[in-house]
Order: C-alpha cells, then structure tokens, then sequence
C-alpha cells in the first residue's frame, strides 16, 4: 500500500459514553471533560494548543443560542478560536476537516475540536429541531427524518427486489457490534424478527430502524507532528465534502435521483480518496464508520463510498460481509444505530476509526486488512456529505 502524504495527525480522542439522558452534566461540563481528555490522551500541555473548533448542531435542543459566546470559556485554544461549524450531523466531521487543512496549510500547530449534545434540555426533542426548517410549507406535509429515510428505504427496496427481513440485517449487525463498545447507547443484541415486530413508524421504516435520541460529546485533538513515539500514529490523508440541493424534491429528479443513489456522497467520497491517493476502496480500505442513524443509511453508504464491489450491501451483509469479522468491517462500534448524538456523531466516527488504527479498541477490536480507514457523515435531509481518510 502506498502512503498518502499525511494532512494532519491525530494527536488525542475522547469521547464520553452516550446516554438518553445525562442530567449531571451541563453543555459546558461535557465541552470541558472531553477537551481535556484528549489533552490528556495526546500527552501534550494545554497551553500548546493553538486553536479551537465547535462542532454544535442543533442549537435549539439547548434553550440557549450561540454556544460559542458561553460554552467555551477555559477550554484550551479558546483565546484562539477559530469557529463554531453548524452543519447538523455533519457538523463535527466537517469541523475535524477544517482543522486538519489549517494544520496542514501551516497556519497552526495543534487544533482542538470540540462537541457536545444534550437531548433532554427540552420537551421535545422534535419540537425543537422543527424550529430548524420552513415554518409554512412544512405545515403541508409530515417531513422529518424519519419520513424521508423511510422513503429512501422503499425505493430501494423495489430497486432490487428486497423484502423487509434482509434490510433489518444491517442493524441487527451494528446492534450486535454495539454490546461490545462501552460508549454504546445501546448495547442489547437484537433479532431480524425483533426488529420487524417492532412499531412501525412510517413504512418500511420500524422503530428498530432507527438510532435512538441521544446525548453525548467527543473530542479530537489534531496536529502537525506526531508526538507519542510508543504509539502507533495516525493521520488524516484526504476529505471530500458536497453539498446538493436543500430540497428533496430537487434529488428525485429522472436528470438527478442522487437523494436515492447516493451520487452526491459518491461525489464527497471520490473527492477524499483522489487527496489520500486510494483507487480501488474495495480493496485499500481496512475499516470503515460511516453514519447509520437509520439502517438505509449504511446501505447507502456503503455502496456510495464503493466498498461494495457493484453488488447491493444490503444482501452481502445478510451474506456476512461487513460484518466485524469479515475482510471490511463497517461499524464496528455499531456506529450511530447504537447511539448518535446530533453534532458529535461525526467525531466518534474519527475516534473510534482512530481507535481500531491504533489498536486501542479493547473488547471491539478488530483484525484489520490494511490500515487505512473511511469515515462519513451525512446533514440535512441527505443533502450534506462529508468523508475522510484516515491511515496508520
């Protein structure tokens, strides 16, 4: 394998184990205890810390706008900040992104980012990211993630001929995965049949789809030189982002269906892998983590970043592939089906790729092929795309 010229290193991780609800912190508290973490993991002094990223989407779940004026305050690289991203689950994989270019630009040193989420700070937490969108049209119809994700879901189960059982595969694996990560939300095995006797809340789409609500946090810290001799270093080689249209209608178009094929992930993937120098991700990829806050989402994924060999991964991981044990893990942690904290989502990819690269992964390590990573992210109603590199 080729080695890509490294953009930035991964220096430190931490994350805190996500939970429903976490009543004895505050949003600063978990900015705070995973800052500081990672200082900690990357054995580095805080006051070499150059500057500092915020990763926060949405802000409405807080009660309290612009996190940045009140949330940071005594965080190393705050008297350097550089800005707070808000690109909802997408936010704090874009986030690591701009660090690792202001790294790599030479404009800094070593870059904090920085997320949290608190999902009980109100009633409701759909209420609240209702806020997000058009207060007019949406009134017409019911449009939520769980609607268009469903809608996706039923396209691509008549594109190829798919029946409920095989698409329930996926999070039966990542659930599975889940019972050995500690940071799980959920962390309880589940059944093919469990998952289609569950609720369905809009069809194909059945409650054990879907992530559930979640809080939590994740820190990475990022830099020009690696610093741990004893330990094995990892680096970020290439990012890819796109951007479609905000409207979905715009993506089911016979001229662009990109809201059911993934082409504009495809697009955010084919970007990162010409920076990291990879041809066939097939083959050069060891590992990946990628957002599944529902099961179709990984479908999706998979296929789009083409890990898949042209055939559908839906049936391929009903046939075991992508499984932890097989030559390409996906979601060895069980990705965001076993919890996914809105703004942090896209940060615990990177530390637990970062994680598994390093062998550091404890009970949920994996044997990995090639020691080269993908992770993804995904905002909006599919329309935001973010995917990056990482290799040991």
């Amino acid at each position: 394998m080729t080695r890509a010229r490294p953009l930035a290193y991964v220096l430190g991780t931490a994350q805190v184990p996500m939970r429903t609800r976490l009543p004895d912190y505050t949003y600063a508290d978990l900015l705070g205890r995973v800052a500081y973490q990672a200082i900690a993991d990357a054995e580095v002094d805080a006051a070499d810390v150059d500057g500092l990223i915020l990763a926060m989407s949405p802000t409405t779940p807080l009660g309290t706008d612009e996190p940045q004026y009140w949330g940071i305050a005594g965080l190393p690289g705050a008297n350097r900040f550089l800005g707070r991203v808000h690109v909802l689950a997408a936010s704090s994989l874009a986030a690591f992104r701009l660090a690792c270019g202001y790294v790599a630009s030479g404009r800094k040193k070593r870059i904090l980012v920085v997320a949290a989420d608190l999902a009980d700070e109100v009633p409701s937490l759909t209420g609240a990211l209702g806020q997000l969108h058009d207060p007019f049209t949406d009134k017409q119809v019911v449009r939520n993630a769980i609607v268009s994700a469903a809608t996706q879901m039923a396209v691509y189960m008549a594109r190829h001929n798919l029946g409920e059982a095989v698409m329930a595969e996926v999070v039966v694996k990542n659930r599975a995965n889940g019972v050995l990560n500690e940071c799980a939300q959920l962390r309880q095995a589940i059944t093919v049949e469990e998952v289609l006797g569950s609720p369905v809340m809009a069809w194909p789409m059945k409650r054990l789809d879907s992530s559930p609500r979640s809080s939590g946090a994740a820190a990475v810290l990022v830099g020009s030189e690696h610093v741990q001799a004893a330990r094995r270093a990892v680096s970020a080689t290439g990012f890819g982002s796109y951007a479609g249209g905000r409207f979905v209608g715009s993506r089911m178009v016979p001229e662009d269906d990109a809201y059911f094929s993934g082409a504009d992930l495809a697009e955010a993937a084919r970007r990162a892998y010409a920076t990291a120098g990879v041809s066939n991700p097939a083959e050069e990829i060891g590992l990946a983590e990628v957002y599944a806050s529902f099961g179709i989402l990984e479908l999706l994924s998979i296929e789009a970043l083409r890990l898949n060999k042209g055939a559908n991964a839906a049936e391929l991981i009903r046939d075991g592939e992508f499984h932890r044990n097989s030559d390409l893990p996906v979601n060895p942690s069980g990705g965001a089906t076993c919890g996914s904290p809105i703004s942090s989502t896209g940060l615990i990819r990177v530390v637990e790729a970062v994680a598994q690269l390093r062998g550091e992964a404890g009970q949920r390590q994996i044997e990995i092929r090639t020691p080269r990573a993908a992770v993804s992210a995904i905002a909006g109603s599919f329309q935001t795309h973010e995917v990056g590199v990482l290799e040991a």
